[in-house]
């Protein structure tokens, strides 16, 4: 069961439980009985359900050790003291197994649903499948006739609630109490309200008295002793005030004395039952209610202190508008509580204009039914956005229906600057190191270009083929220079046109013009096409050199805007005329072919009077116009 104490020692526990019952037993049995009936309080069955429930059935076989001495000095008919020991056993296994099936209950009466709980469980069931095995095994027995079985029944059944009633929360509550500081703080004040309800008990249910207390000597004034222990023992102080004055009340009953003199003759101890039911209902329902209500006062202070966190929280309604905001939350958005109260919380966000981010879309009348975590930008109170990262959890009532929202707000300013401080140095990083790596990828490609001019000034009559290969390997090397300086996303296709041109006009021995407009919008090649067009710039140009450029030293390359701002027109032309074949689209520009993109460029070769032109056209995805603030002319 949840919320139980830890189990009992074996021994001592064992030992203590055979002293209680043989104690409780010899009070039952040594009290004058009416005939043929059982006692109105059988006390032997609340303590047989509290042991059952702290240790099993093997502290409840405790009881009898105990119950058996009494018997026999009792001279207990064997039959008659089966019956009770079966009907004890029984009452207290259901009672324990009704207790423990439902979740969340205290049999010590830690709150009133609890102690209701244990009346229907307890003093119904269970109480009543115990007097029914009683009865039932006393008629079997012959120790009573068929006609007195349903009041057997009856009597046992209200004796076993009664002791239930009393002694079950009385054994688990000082089980739970003992060694605790509020125990030993109000130890004091439950030993002198004990003791005058005792000597009022003394009073008023066995005659201790002179006849000048006789109009004044009244059952009911016992309810302002439990309404004290109640209001300020709790449970524990309670049931034990109960137990002593329904002990008082049972022994004057059976004894012809005081208050229940004639009780047994006139109702055969029901006024008597009843009085102290109602007695111990007000009592226990008083305790239980006022303890739940301190715990519930307890929790209030402490979710009132978490309330006022470092983390900003608001309390909102179905509707999402604000009821409570704490300082932590005033401070951090720099409004005051009435710039705050009434509105929702879609109202503290910043206006989507002023947000860096766009913020997620809002709609106070459709608020999350589970719990929601997002990153939101609100405003302080000078308009000024911040980010936050809010977390709204809904409160469900016990019938599962929403009734607040719970937002907490945590300021990620900071969070938020050191996060894109580090992706800022991380971005260093990785440029240096990626820049390294071109550095060295263009060392390599240079070592490469002196092995082949070697093998090409040993072997002269393949100069020509390995000058061009010299030129291809030259092309690469431009592109992974350029990448070296920036990085590798900002490769302009201006300077990328003007490496190349300088590289084969110097390897080649022919001028080379490039026309660049002055104030020209440069535009940043794609990072996986710019090996590709340098290549095919490389392959134009060298082909321009060696049909008519070389022979007359006039080659021009120029860049222009296309029909849109986003396409670039690069021209290469020479002194000469384009065959045939070339204007058929047969030329030896294979490795042009081979290159160019499926998307983004286009080459055409015209023919304009006495010079061959090719025309390349690049544009999306191929490249992209740099950012107007960082373009220089």
């Amino acid at each position: 069961m949840r919320g139980d104490p830890p189990p009992w020692p074996g021994s001592a526990a064992f030992a203590a439980a055979t002293l209680v019952s043989l104690a409780l037993a010899g009070v039952v049995a040594s009290s004058p009985q009416a005939p043929g009936l059982p006692p109105l309080l059988l006390p032997t069955t609340g303590l047989a359900l509290a042991l059952w429930l702290q240790g099993g059935a093997r502290l409840t076989a405790a009881l009898l050790p105990g119950s058996a001495l009494v018997w026999w000095l009792a001279r207990t008919p064997p039959a008659v003291a089966l019956s009770e020991a079966l009907a004890t056993a029984v009452a207290a296994a259901l009672g324990a197994v009704l207790l423990r099936r439902q979740d969340g209950t205290d049999p010590r009466c830690g709150s009133v649903k609890a102690f209701a709980r244990l009346l229907a469980s307890g003093c119904g069931a269970a109480a009543g499948a115990g007097a029914l095995v009683a009865a039932t095994g006393l008629l079997l027995s012959g120790h009573i006739v068929s006609n007195a079985w349903a009041q057997v029944l009856l009597r046992w059944w209200l004796g076993s609630a009664l002791g239930i009633l009393l002694v079950t929360p009385l054994v688990l509550a000082w089980w739970s109490a003992l060694g605790t500081r509020a125990a030993l703080r109000r130890f004091p004040e439950g030993v002198m309200v004990l003791a005058l309800a005792a000597l009022a008990g003394q009073l008023i249910f066995l005659d201790w008295h002179s006849p000048v207390f006789s109009p004044v000597a009244n059952a009911y004034w016992m309810f302002l002793f439990v309404t004290w222990a109640g209001a300020r023992l709790g449970v524990a102080g309670t049931a034990t005030l109960l137990c002593t004055t329904g002990l008082q009340a049972w022994w004057g009953a059976h004894t012809n004395a005081g208050f229940f003199a004639n009780d047994l003759d006139a109702s055969q101890g029901f006024g008597y039952w009843s009085y102290m039911a109602i007695l111990s209902l007000v009592g226990m329902v008083l305790a239980a209610y006022l303890a739940e209500l301190r715990r519930q006062r307890a929790d209030l202070l402490i979710a009132a202190i978490a309330f006022e966190c470092q983390e900003g929280l608001l309390i909102t309604d179905t509707r999402g508008v604000v009821l409570r905001a704490n300082q932590s939350f005033l401070r951090m958005s720099g409004h005051t509580a009435s710039e705050v109260l009434g509105k929702t919380s879609h109202q503290l966000c910043a206006h989507p204009s002023d947000a860096p981010d766009p913020p997620p879309p809002h709609d106070d009348r459709h608020l999350p039914y589970l719990d929601v975590q997002r990153r939101e930008w609100h405003r302080r109170q000078y308009g000024e956005p911040y980010p936050v990262w809010t977390a709204i959890t809904p409160v469900t009532s016990a019938r599962g229906r929403i009734t607040h929202y719970v937002v907490a707000i945590t300021d990620i300013t900071d969070l938020r600057r050191q996060a894109e401080q580090r992706q800022e140095m991380e971005q260093r990083h990785r440029d240096a190191l990626v820049r390294e790596v071109h550095h060295r990828i263009k060392n390599n490609l240079q070592g490469i270009i002196g092995i082949l001019r070697g093998f090409g000034q040993a072997h002269p009559q393949l100069d020509e083929p390995i000058t061009e290969v010299v030129g291809q390997v030259q092309s690469i090397s431009v592109i992974h220079g350029l990448q070296g300086r920036a990085r590798m996303d900002q490769v302009r296709l201006c300077e990328l046109t003007s490496a190349v041109a300088a590289s084969i006009a110097s390897l080649w021995q022919t001028p080379v013009f490039v026309d660049i407009p002055p104030m020209w919008q440069p535009c940043r090649v794609h990072q996986a096409e710019a090996v590709p067009v340098a290549l095919m710039l490389n392959e134009l140009i060298l082909n321009a050199v060696k049909h008519g450029g070389r022979a007359h030293r006039d080659v021009l390359v120029a860049l222009r805007k296309g029909d849109d701002d986003s396409t670039v027109r690069i021209t290469i032309s020479n002194p000469g005329q384009w065959p045939r074949e070339a204007m058929a689209g047969h030329t030896g520009l294979e490795l042009v072919a081979a290159l160019m993109p499926r998307s983004g460029a286009m080459l055409t070769m015209e023919q304009h009077q006495e010079r061959a032109v090719a025309c390349l056209e690049l544009h999306p995805p191929v490249i992209h116009a740099e950012p107007t603030e960082s373009a220089t002319a």
